[in-house]
């Protein structure tokens, strides 16, 4: 692979030993990114959908405008940020942070907003200051999770599904507020039903809701089937020991601000969750980010998840092209 060249571009991969991310490396530095993809959109989307993750490198991607122009000419326009998750600040458009959380924090490999009845089906991040060490953004084939799994655990959950719940405190985690970009309980009201997640107002104000969500999806291209779904990264048992401890100490197990559970509601067990967990874990590759890299995912096949680093970092992100539950589930 580190012979060949297309259009000028060298493709190698990340080690003899790992095939993603591809790596496209421009040989002329002054070679805008979008410029350059805008005339190659069919292949970069043709490699994507083979190896699910493209790293763009040594291009000219010197701002936020510049990776913005990038999405939308390999992909259309970027998305808006919807049923939040993770504390984001927007740059401009609709380009954000990566995320705000602290950087001595692991986040665990997940699928972006799977949780959701429509999501992104590609996502692009752009280091536009890499860290001074650490801060890594590594990735796992959901494929590969998928066929690592037991035939018995995916089984149970293509039956049964699985169950996201939320409460949301106004002092602790994302508010309503943040999570549906409004002020106004009845907009709240309005998309859950219309995104079929059910909604119960505390007497405090404060909002609890769940959804019950498939875990395995058909790939739209190929009809690849991966493990796509947040049931893992959710679950308290996912987090850090120090924080799971105070969490259970200062809430009831229905009041977590995240939690997962088969779709019934009854509890997944231990053993399951650590399967799960040990097959991300598994899959997992890492790379270096240098500053002006662009990472392309396919949201389908790829999951990520991000390092703790130290000094600054600065990750921006970008989604684009919706896709539906309702299309893409797997069936049994």
């Amino acid at each position: 692979m580190s012979n060949e060249y297309f259009d000028g571009m060298s493709l190698t991969y990340a080690s003899d030993e790992q095939e993603i991310p591809l790596i496209i490396t421009a040989q002329d530095p002054t070679l805008s990114l979008s410029q350059w993809a805008s005339n190659n959109r069919d292949k970069i989307n043709h490699l994507l959908s083979t190896y699910g993750a493209i790293l763009f490198r040594n291009f000219d991607v010197n701002s936020s405008t510049a990776f913005e122009r990038f999405v939308e000419q390999v992909s259309g326009s970027a998305l808006r940020y919807t049923e939040r998750s993770s504390p984001r600040k927007q740059v401009e458009g609709n380009i954000y942070t990566s995320t705000e959380q602290p950087k001595e924090e692991s986040i665990f490999l997940h699928s972006e907003q799977s949780y959701n009845n429509q999501f992104p089906l590609k996502l692009f991040f752009y280091c536009a200051q890499a860290a001074e060490q650490g801060g890594e953004t590594p990735i796992a084939d959901a494929r590969d999770i998928l066929a690592s799994l037991p035939a018995s655990v995916v089984e149970e959950f293509q039956r049964r599904k699985y169950r996201y719940a939320r409460y949301f405190w106004p002092m602790m985690g994302m508010t309503w507020q943040k999570v549906f970009q409004t002020e106004d309980p009845q907009v709240v009201e309005n998309y859950c039903k219309q995104n079929d997640i059910e909604y119960q107002w505390m007497p405090d104000g404060a909002l609890k809701t769940h959804q019950i969500r498939a875990t395995v999806a058909s790939h739209p291209d190929s009809g690849d089937r991966c493990w796509f779904n947040h049931c893992t990264f959710f679950n308290v048992s996912t987090l850090a020991p120090h924080t799971q401890e105070i969490l259970l100490g200062s809430f009831a197990e229905d009041e977590l601000p995240n939690n997962t559970y088969y779709g019934d509601g009854s509890k997944i067990p231990d053993d399951v969750l650590d399967t799960l967990r040990a097959a991300y874990e598994d899959n997992k590759k890492e790379f270096t980010w240098q500053t002006g890299d662009v990472l392309m995912l396919d949201n389908l096949l790829m999951t990520h998840g991000r390092n703790p680093f130290s000094g600054d970092r600065k990750v921006l992100v970008a989604m684009s092209q919706t896709g539906h539950w309702q299309e893409l589930e797997a069936k049994p």
